[in-house]
């Protein structure tokens, strides 16, 4: 179908959270449409360097990139000489003599040069980015080059360079001030312990209104470049981006005499951080390295509601960046978090009578990752945000015939307690043709479902953010008269070193209390893995919906 009507009113420009975001509409397009395009991008002053992303969510039958680089980059590569009067000079003013490139390309394909010096490449058949569930990020993944213009070939050497200029700017920035040592006494004591000190200050920066609080844990603005003037703008003003949080952190800790660096890191959310990439955009986060008794504590003040200690998701095994007490750099990857840091555990109440109605009141603690999302929900738009997003969560989780509503919510502002929800359940459950009540065994995983799914042959590694832990003790009160018709088995099975799962069913009187524990130790799974990970999950379903049969007087078993 020939294009009608110009190009340009097709294209339409609009804000992005990271940047402005050009798309194209295309009329009358169906299943089965072969799409046929093309662009061009000019880098001003060329001090940008292209990313291509050769892989998009959709079959590519053919594509060609080339990009031209800069005369000045050309003439220096290939000839050796002129370089002093490069116009291609960083914000260092260091001139820039080298043009690299990171490919993720298929087995047998390269990007390759010409004899002008243009860089080109051509694919055939690229099979769309796979829609998977619990995927990493895509430059992880995903066919690509990204480009980038440096001073020096030498990895070592590039982000030795680029940490002293950013660790020097930041010292000046972070500087204390007559604010500062006011705030530092304010909030502490001089009978504080070191680690009494660092909390009380984390407490006080997480008060502050933190400007860019999102799910990924990725900051709206970068590390790459320290803001003018002093971090006592940002206690001044009561507010800040995460990374100015995280720094005004890192000056009151070193006011208040505790030992501290910054590591800049890069959102696993976003990205993985390759070190041959020498670009500082990766880095989008600062976190900062406490030294309290001789033991180092990594503590994440730029993300809003995280108890102290206790990183985002995004910023646990990620990789990044850091200048020791001697300057020297050192790559790192920051500890992933254990089963036991993410929780969620339901507790309580309820009571049967004959007639199969049900009432009483659960409680459902979120502890880690989920108390962190629910709490910046809370700080975004408010308690009753909170309230109604617990309310689908639960809904999608009870029992038919049954209703759980949140009546409230304590400590949705003290992130060293867990976030609770007090629920108010009712309904009934029905009885069979025999009179007898049947109850599901877990009250809370009766419409639970397989996070991976059967008919798929997986292609990308899973990741899950976290590990966790759910925990369930839930005790039915029987009528009067009704008795457990069969004592269902206790189970316990396990998944190598991934995965745990125990039920025990305890009868007492007219009580019968269901334990549950699943404990995840994983974060991240090979491919290979997906179908242990699916069959095992099965597994835990079928535990997880047994019923409970209760006979009594009325019902035919119980005469």
């Amino acid at each position: 179908m020939p294009l009608t009507g110009k190009p340009t009113e097709l294209l339409k420009t609009t804000p992005g959270v990271r940047g402005n975001e050009t798309t194209f509409t295309m009329p009358a397009v169906e299943v089965g449409s072969i799409i046929e395009y093309r662009y061009q991008i000019r880098y001003d002053r060329f001090l940008t360097a292209p990313h291509w992303q050769l892989q998009t969510p959709y079959f590519v039958h053919k594509e060609h990139f080339v990009f031209k680089p800069s005369t000045q980059i050309l003439r220096n590569t290939q000839g050796g000489t002129g370089v002093s009067d490069s116009a291609l000079k960083d914000s260092h003013e260091n001139v820039l003599t080298d043009l690299e490139l990171e490919p993720s390309l298929p087995a047998g394909k390269a990007v390759t040069r010409d004899a002008l010096g243009n860089y080109t490449i051509d694919l055939t058949n690229v099979p769309a980015i796979p829609r998977e569930p619990w995927s990493p990020p895509l430059n992880t993944c995903t066919y690509s080059v990204d480009f980038f213009y440096t001073y020096t070939p030498d990895v070592k050497d590039y982000w030795q360079k680029q940490m002293s200029y950013w660790n020097k700017a930041l010292n000046s920035y972070v500087d204390s001030t007559p604010s500062l040592e006011d705030a530092v006494k304010k909030a502490t004591s001089s009978s504080d312990s070191p680690i009494e000190k660092a909390r009380k200050l984390y407490d006080l920066v997480q008060r502050l209104d933190n400007l860019d609080v999102n799910c990924e844990g990725a900051p709206f603005t970068g590390t790459e470049f320290i803001p003018h003037g002093k971090v006592e703008s940002v206690l001044l003003n009561k507010k800040g981006s995460s990374n100015e949080i995280a720094y005004l952190y890192l000056a009151l800790v070193r006011r208040a005499g505790i030992p501290a660096l910054p590591v800049r890191i890069a959102s696993r959310s976003v990205r993985a951080f390759s070190v041959r990439f020498m670009d500082n955009v990766q880095l989008d986060t600062v976190l900062v390295a406490l030294t309290v008794d001789g033991k180092e504590v990594l503590v994440d003040p730029g993300t809003k509601m995280a108890p102290f200690g206790t990183l985002h998701w995004a910023h646990a095994g990620a990789g990044g960046i850091q200048l020791d007490g001697s300057n020297k750099i050192r790559t790192l990857i920051t500890p992933l978090q254990k089963n036991a840091d993410n929780g969620i555990l339901h507790i309580g109440t309820l009571n049967l009578t004959a007639e199969g109605a049900v009432s009483g009141t659960l409680k459902v603690a979120f502890i880690g990752q989920r108390a962190i999302e629910l709490r910046q929900l809370g700080a975004r738009s408010g308690p009753e945000a909170v309230k109604d997003e617990v309310n689908k969560l639960v809904a999608s989780q009870a029992p038919h015939g049954t209703r759980a509503m949140v009546d409230h919510i304590a400590y949705l502002d003290n992130p060293d307690k867990q976030l609770l929800a007090v629920l108010n359940v009712s309904g009934s459950f029905q009885k069979d043709s025999a009179g007898q009540l049947a109850v599901p065994r877990l009250f809370f995983e009766s419409q639970e479902g397989n996070p991976f799914p059967a008919d798929q042959v997986r292609e990308l590694p899973i990741d899950m953010h976290y590990p966790a832990q759910e925990q369930e003790q839930i005790t039915y009160v029987l009528p009067a008269g009704y008795t457990l018709k069969e004592s269902p088995e206790d189970a316990n099975l396990r998944s190598e070193e991934n995965a745990a799962y125990q039920l025990r069913t305890k009868v007492s009187g007219g009580t019968i209390t269901d334990a549950r524990i699943f404990a995840r130790g994983f974060t991240v799974l090979e491919a290979k893995d997906y179908e242990k990970a699916r069959d095992f999950y099965e597994k835990v379903i079928a535990k997880d919906q047994q019923q409970l049969v209760l006979s009594g007087t009325g019902s035919s078993s119980g005469n």
